[in-house]
């Protein structure tokens, strides 16, 4: 088995990463997205502690036909922040097109869907964004053909106890 095979069979991103600036370049556009392949990372709060962070695309993106989106922008997060048990096995196609190496150069986001009061949020757990470390190589996965299969939601609640200090 070569160092590839082994990177797929691993469980990726059940620790939380800490959020740093960094530029995304999807290697497809965002789904629902028409030209969405740039982003930029950009940690909210300290980044000594950011486990949010803004991710805007630097592309004019449309919604259908040519009418252009004014911005796009995602609120994202590191699942392992408040889902331990998450892990995602990522498939030799995706460990190609990324190039990963080793499971460390794999991060994954996902896409937060802020409310008020902060335990009323949800997170897309369902269809992750993973990225090369090194790169910023990045696609969003469709782990799975539903939600049931894969064992978590497009709106998966914020567990109440662990949100009860966060602010987005």
């Amino acid at each position: 088995m070569n160092q590839r095979e082994k990177v797929s069979l691993m469980s990726i991103a059940t620790a939380p990463f800490t959020m740093t600036a960094a530029n995304l370049t999807f290697i497809r556009e965002v789904p629902g997205f028409r030209g969405a392949q740039h982003f930029v990372v950009e940690p909210l709060g300290d980044d000594s502690i950011s486990m949010f962070a803004r991710l805007p695309c630097t592309d004019t993106v449309y919604l259908s036909g040519d009418q252009a989106l004014e911005s796009l922008s995602f609120l994202v997060m590191s699942p392992g922040a408040l889902w331990s048990d998450y892990e995602l096995h990522l498939d030799e196609t995706t460990v190609e097109e990324l190039d990963l190496r080793d499971a460390e150069d794999a991060v994954l986001l996902v896409i937060v869907h802020p409310r008020e009061p902060v335990t009323a949020s949800t997170a897309n757990l369902y269809s992750p964004i993973v990225f090369h470390r090194g790169t910023g190589v990045a696609t969003q996965l469709v782990p799975a053909a539903n939600e049931q299969e894969f064992g978590w939601s497009v709106s998966t609640p914020f567990p109440s106890s662990e949100t009860s200090e966060l602010s987005c």
